[in-house]
C-alpha cells in the first residue's frame, strides 16, 4: 500500500473537516448526454462580445472562481495545494483557449480539452475556498466568544483578581485531579453521530453540554477529543464523491483499501471537530480544545463483529492541562 500520499492527506487541512460529510459544495461538470449534444452545448458557450472578442463559459466561470478563492482569507495557510492546482488548471485552460479564440467555430475536441481544464480549475477553487473558510469558521467562533467574554468582564468585573490571557496558569489542586480522565464516554456516555456523517444526533447535545459544564467548573484545564471510526468502508457513490473532492487522492492511484482507510481518517477528524465546534458554542475557549482524528488505526474491539464494530465507532474526550500551564509551554517549545 502507497503510504506517502495517506501521509499527505492526513496532514492536509482541508481533510479534517471535508464538506462531503454534510453535503457536496463542489459542483460537478456539466452531464451532457451524446457526442452531439456534448458538442452543441459546447459551441453555445463560445460568446462574441464587443469587437468580435470571443469568451468562453466555462473559461470565464473558472476565471471568476479563482479570483473568489484567491481573495478568501487565509487560503494559502489551509487550501495552497488545491489553489495552486486550480491556479495550474486554469493556466492550461488559457492557453488552449488562445489557440482557438479567434476561430469561427473552434474544433470540438480542443474546446473539450480546454472545458475540462476549465472545469478543474473552476472544482478546485472552490475546494480552496470551502476549506478556508471551513478552517476558519472555529476561529471566528473564538474570536465572538472573546468580545462577548470581554463585555461580559467590563460589565460585571470578578471580585478576585484573574490570569491575563496568556499569562502562565498552572493546574489547579482541584482540577489536577481531572487531568488523565477519559470523561467522553466513561463519564457522560457516547457522542454518536449519523452514518457517514459529523451530523452529530439530538441526543448527543446533552453529553456535549455536560461536557462543556465540567470545563468551566475546571478553568485551568483543557479537552483532547479524539474521533475513530469502524473498519467498515462507505457506499460506492459516498467514497467518489470523497474522492471527486480531494482531487490529489485519485492522482495517487489508491486501492479500494486505501480509499477507505483515507475516508474514515477524515471522517473521524470531521466528528472529532464537529463535537469541538459544539463546545465553543457553549462557551468554551477554542484555545482549551484540541482535536484530532485516527480514522480506523485504534480499535479497541474486533471489527468482525456488529458489536465490536459499534465500539469502534467512538469519540473520546480526555482532560488535559490547560493551554497556559507549564506543562502545555513545554509540550509546545519542544513540538
Amino acid at each position: 500500500m502507497n503510504k506517502s500520499w495517506m501521509i499527505a492527506l492526513g496532514l492536509a487541512p482541508f481533510i479534517a473537516g471535508c464538506s462531503v460529510f454534510e453535503s457536496n459544495v463542489v459542483p460537478p461538470s456539466p452531464a451532457l448526454t451524446g457526442i452531439n449534444a456534448q458538442n452543441a452545448a459546447l459551441q453555445s458557450q463560445v460568446k462574441r462580445v464587443q469587437d468580435g472578442e470571443a469568451r468562453f463559459a466555462p473559461l470565464d466561470n473558472a476565471r471568476e472562481a479563482l479570483a473568489a478563492a484567491e481573495a478568501q482569507a487565509d487560503v494559502e495557510q489551509y487550501a495552497a495545494n488545491e489553489l495552486a492546482g486550480a491556479r495550474s488548471a486554469l493556466e492550461e485552460a488559457e492557453q488552449g483557449w488562445q489557440a482557438l479564440a479567434n476561430k469561427q467555430r473552434p474544433a470540438n475536441a480542443k474546446l473539450v480539452a480546454v472545458a475540462e481544464q476549465a472545469h478543474r480549475a473552476q472544482r478546485l477553487a472552490e475546494i480552496a475556498r470551502y476549506t478556508a473558510v471551513r478552517e476558519i469558521n472555529l476561529e471566528q467562533l473564538i474570536a465572538v466568544n472573546d468580545e462577548l467574554k470581554a463585555r461580559g468582564d467590563q460589565a460585571a468585573p470578578a471580585a478576585g483578581s484573574r490570569p491575563a490571557a496568556g499569562a502562565v496558569q498552572p493546574v489547579s489542586p482541584a482540577d489536577r485531579k481531572l487531568v488523565g480522565q477519559q470523561v467522553v464516554p466513561d463519564r457522560f456516555g457516547d457522542v454518536s453521530f449519523e452514518t457517514g456523517t459529523a451530523r452529530m444526533k439530538a441526543e448527543s447535545q446533552t453529553t456535549v453540554r455536560q461536557l462543556a459544564d465540567l470545563l468551566k467548573a475546571h478553568p485551568t484545564v483543557g479537552v483532547a477529543i479524539f474521533g475513530h471510526t469502524d473498519s467498515v468502508g462507505p457506499s460506492p457513490e459516498s467514497i467518489d464523491r470523497f474522492v471527486a473532492a480531494n482531487p490529489g487522492l485519485d492522482e495517487q492511484a489508491p486501492t479500494r483499501e486505501d480509499k477507505v482507510r483515507a475516508f474514515n481518517l477524515a471522517l473521524s477528524a470531521a466528528r472529532a471537530r464537529a463535537v469541538a465546534q459544539q463546545l465553543v458554542e457553549n462557551g468554551i475557549p477554542a484555545r482549551r480544545i484540541g482535536a484530532r482524528g485516527f480514522g480506523d488505526t485504534q480499535p479497541v474491539a474486533s471489527n468482525d463483529t456488529a458489536e465490536g464494530r459499534r465500539a469502534n465507532r467512538r469519540i473520546e474526550a480526555v482532560i488535559v492541562p490547560g493551554p497556559d500551564s507549564p506543562e502545555a509551554r513545554s509540550a509546545r517549545a519542544g513540538a
